[in-house]
């Protein structure tokens, strides 16, 4: 703490005595310095001036118009004309929600409000380009066009009434500052800063109310700027992204702020002053402590809020450069890239909360993360990301474009392609996701494989229990809801809570509590795992995970679960996995049901004697429930479930496919295995659409099995075998998949595959809580919690995996670990020696007279 608050005050030391004296503007985005290099790019890079060329047809298409009819131009701004007095513009339109202090945000705006708050985002965004060419042409017919759009607008806005609520009161949005300082807040002191130097030589905009020019309201627009600075500080959510996304309109009307003293006060705020209503930039790198750390919300708001913070320290530390942003917080600009590696085979993000799968890597980003590198004396930044920018313009991935290229970017950097090295396994901790990624050795992302279990609380979080995504054919096909528009019936309702994901509900109960709009709950824990994320793995083959979750939400779940997933990759195209997961609540009677959506169109049960009959009652105990939005929710959501069709008791073994067969490049297939247990019935239902799924997919219903356990779900744990294939893999390469059991207690599973018309069998062993497992096939001994004996078709012992073990013995062969704990290793048995990778011995027993 100490040295957390001597960085705090130096850091206000440094600010304070480097900014007594006035900077000649503009100087927000660029200075009089920056100049010449601008225009010299635009002298010697092609895309620097076909970037100069599209601003300027931009603003040069709609000057002539503004020339033409200036009067017209200008009363075309959403001014509230109903209330014009003589000679005076009248004051801009509200855009409200009309039920202040009910609704968060403006999704209940009308769309004549929302079309008058965007069209005056348009004209302050024609008045900064032409600003910008101005700085850059020196015309000043750019300059009066954009000194009477920012003239017309400051007295415009500068007649409402500032809203004093607290949450997310506004001024032109009294509902909503979140939106409006991103979108009209912060665009303003931009103006100012290009046209004041057009104004100190004299320049006069023209009132429109008036028909004449007048002297610029300088006090009006201090006022304006003031007024924004102080509704960020004054009102809005702390804990939250909400600060960071704020935070662009706190500095630049802070800049825009001719007294000194109170443009050092307001920049404070940003520096390291926190409020009730306002979170310090400081307050925010104390989420990014290690390299790799990234802001603790789904994946759209974690980079955004790393790429606009490295934004404003670019833009501060060219303000003041003693601030050495970039030395200062070094872990926020290399957030940016995290998300690279948080990937599917196929480029999409893993899904998390109310993140996006689709994913475009953030270059400009990059750019600023190498300028703060390079200006403060990085080196780290300036390496790492100078190599990424390179590479990606050999590959033909990035190339600058647009205004804050054409301001900020010029150095050239070697164009050498590299690739992202994406580690076997990775983990992402604040949502409590552990992944296993086993790419193809043909280098089609068809091929590879990837799983993750997740499931963790925080803002923008879902209440989604111990949930998991699997890959196959280059697609996500074991799928996470999403999220569509936020606030409708869906989205409360379904999408972040429970039946919209890959999990287990117990009791029928589960549920978020606490926390975030009442959607807390546990973040799911690692038990063990192998290979331990971004370490090397001992098998190219075999990877898995134990993670551990507490259902406690409510009153009436109350469950302990546990969850193994294992990927087993069988050959360069073909693989499966193996998902076990055990569930046991503290309460006397208890009911498990285990939740798997799959993209598709049907869902087929294979066993001829499973009869299904329609159920439609069974899920819709809490369809007409209570529902305050973002705080009492329908948990847990599977009243959304169509089509709904149930079995009786069924104890079996039981097989199924999903088919997708309207994607556009291939049919695609997941087949299911799941050993049979006592007390177990099997429901199909069609589920909502997969928000951002592929075509057709994005608007078809899901297909989705439901498996309930009558009973604990510990001893008899939900099992699934899964394998992705397509069509010209016929039927998959899984044969069968058999139980394994010892003192009726379930210890793993026997899973027998054709591959390249050879067999193959894998003995999957988890003895019950890390026991002793023995069988009769092979007389196998295990003592651990994980591993994979594999033989061929004429019983050859091809390898062995023991991802977490002490001893393994198969007939008189025996593997032990070196120490008294548990460890790993991977033995291949198909070269003449056999080639061991671990911390184990390895020998024969000797045999008994």
């Amino acid at each position: 703490m100490r040295k957390k608050g001597f960085l705090y005050c130096l850091l206000v030391f440094a600010f304070l005595n480097t900014h007594g004296q006035t900077k000649n503007r503009p100087f927000i985005w660029v200075d009089a310095d920056d100049r010449h290099i601008i225009l010299n790019k635009i002298e010697t890079k092609a895309w620097a001036k076909s970037s100069y060329e599209e601003v300027k047809q931009r603003v040069d298409s709609t000057l002539v118009f503004y020339q033409e009819n200036r009067d017209k131009f200008l009363r075309n701004l959403p001014l509230d004309w109903s209330q014009a007095k003589t000679n005076s513009i009248p004051p801009l339109t509200y855009t409200t929600t009309g039920e202040k202090g009910k609704h968060e945000n403006l999704d209940n705006a009308s769309d004549e409000e929302m079309a008058n708050f965007f069209k005056l985002s348009e004209y302050l965004e024609l008045a900064r380009d032409a600003g910008f060419l101005y700085y850059l042409d020196k015309k000043n017919s750019y300059a009066q066009f954009a000194t009477d759009i920012l003239y017309t607008a400051v007295m415009g806005i500068s007649q409402l009434e500032p809203s004093d609520w607290r949450p997310r009161g506004g001024w032109l949005c009294p509902d909503d500052i979140l939106r409006e300082a991103r979108i009209i807040g912060e665009k303003f002191p931009i103006v100012y800063d290009f046209v004041a130097p057009f104004i100190a030589k004299g320049g006069k905009p023209y009132d429109v109310a008036r028909q004449s020019h007048v002297d610029f309201p300088m006090a009006k627009a201090q006022e304006v700027f003031l007024t924004y600075a102080r509704l960020v500080v004054d009102n809005g959510i702390i804990n939250s992204n909400h600060p960071v996304l704020e935070s662009n309109c706190l500095v630049y009307n802070a800049l825009a702020l001719e007294d000194i003293q109170e443009r050092n006060m307001y920049l404070e705020y940003y520096l390291t002053k926190n409020t009730s209503n306002q979170d310090a930039l400081a307050k925010v790198a104390e989420f990014y402590k290690n390299e790799g750390d990234i802001w603790p919300e789904s994946s759209q708001y974690t980079n955004d809020v790393a790429e606009r913070s490295t934004k404003l320290m670019y833009v501060l530390t060219k303000y003041d450069p003693s601030l050495q942003m970039g030395r200062t917080y070094p872990n926020i600009p290399w957030a940016i890239q995290r998300l690279d590696y948080l990937v599917n085979p196929n480029g999409e993000l893993i899904l998390w909360g109310d993140g996006h799968r689709k994913y475009k890597t953030p270059y400009d980003a990059y750019e600023l993360a190498y300028k703060l590198g390079k200006i403060d004396s990085v080196p780290k930044l300036e390496k790492q990301f100078s190599n990424l920018l390179g590479s990606a313009m050999a590959k033909g991935e990035y190339q600058r474009e647009g205004l804050e290229a054409l301001m900020w970017y010029h150095d050239d950097f070697e164009q050498k392609e590299t690739t992202i090295e994406l580690p076997r396994t990775d983990e992402q901790p604040h949502a409590g996701i552990f992944l296993q990624r086993n790419l193809s050795s043909t280098g089609n992302p068809d091929d590879g494989l990837m799983c993750f279990v997740g499931g963790a609380s925080m803002v923008h979080g879902h209440a989604s229990g111990m949930y998991m995504e699997l890959y196959g054919e280059g697609r996500v096909l074991g799928v996470d809801n999403g999220r569509g528009k936020y606030a409708q019936d869906i989205h409360e309702n379904y999408s972040r809570i429970f039946a919209a994901h890959n999990t287990v509900i117990v009791n029928g109960a589960s549920q978020g509590e606490g926390e975030w709009v009442n959607l807390g709950m546990d973040t799911v824990t690692l038990e063990c795992m192998e290979p331990m994320p971004k370490q090397k793995a001992v098998s190219p083959n075999y990877s898995f995970t134990t993670t551990n979750f507490y259902d406690g939400g409510g009153t009436k779940a109350e469950a302990e679960q546990q969850r193994t997933m294992a990927l087993v990759r069988t050959s360069s195209t073909t693989g499966y996995y193996l998902d076990v997961f055990r569930s046991k609540s503290k309460l006397p009677i208890e009911y498990h049901d285990y939740l798997y959506h799959n993209l598709g169109e049907s869902l087929t049960f294979l066993n001829e004697d499973l009869v299904l009959n329609l159920d439609a009652n069974r899920f819709m105990a809490n369809a007409n429930a209570e529902w305050r939005r973002n705080r009492k929710y329908r948990n847990p959501g599977w009243h959304f479930f169509k089509d709904v069709e149930t079995s009786e008791r069924y104890s079996e073994d039981v097989e199924l496919l999903f088919k997708a067969e309207r994607f556009k490049d291939k049919n695609r297939y997941m087949k299911v295995f799941m050993p049979g247990f006592e007390g177990r019935a099997y429901t199909k239902v069609m589920a909502p659409k997969t928000f951002e799924a592929p075509e057709p997919y994005d608007s078809l219903p899901t297909p989705t099995l439901v498996v309930r356990q009558q009973g604990e779900a510990h001893t008899k744990p939900f099992v699934g075998v899964y394998e992705p294939f397509a069509e010209s893999a016929n039927n998959g390469s899984v044969l069968s998949v058999e139980k394994l059991e010892q003192n009726g207690l379930f210890q793993g599973v026997k899973v027998t595959s054709k591959i390249d018309y050879k067999i193959l069998v894998q003995y999957h062993l988890m003895p019950f809580e890390n026991g002793t497992l023995s069988l009769r096939e092979h007389a196998i001994e295990f003592q651990g919690h994980f591993a994979i004996i594999t033989f061929d078709g004429n019983n050859v012992l091809k390898d062995i995996y023991i991802g977490n073990g002490k001893r393994l013995k198969i007939k008189s062969f025996l593997v032990e670990s070196k120490t008294d704990r548990s460890n790993k290793v991977y033995i291949d048995f198909n070269t003449e020696t056999p080639i061991v990778e671990g911390d184990f011995n390895i020998g024969k027993i000797k045999q008994e007279r």
